[in-house]
């Protein structure tokens, strides 16, 4: 695994949906963003614990994370300004971090 260049911490549903449904991340389930980093790079996802539940490639940089966090895939393009990926990290780019 390459370092992560930051966190994106989730909320219960989405860690959910990640861990039991294979889904990918998308902006409303995130609650923080730590780090700073660029698109392409990989990050960590966090449960409400504070465990790592997974990692992978972000569509996003961490300033566009922030901007966009909690929001509704619908209201990505509005927020940015440009036409926008409705994940945050696709599941074909992520990995489980297991038990």
């Amino acid at each position: 695994f390459a370092d992560a260049a930051g966190s994106l911490l989730v909320d219960l549903r989405a860690a959910a949906a990640l861990v039991e449904r294979g889904s990918s991340l998308l902006p409303s389930g995130v609650i923080a963003v730590e780090g700073n980093f660029k698109r392409g790079d990989t990050v960590n996802i966090l449960d409400a614990t504070g465990s790592v539940i997974a990692r992978g490639l972000v569509n996003y940089s961490s300033e566009d994370c922030i901007r966009i966090k909690g929001a509704h895939s619908d209201e990505l393009p509005s927020l940015l300004g440009h036409p926008a990926d409705d994940e945050m990290v696709h599941r074909d780019n992520l990995t489980l971090v297991g038990d």
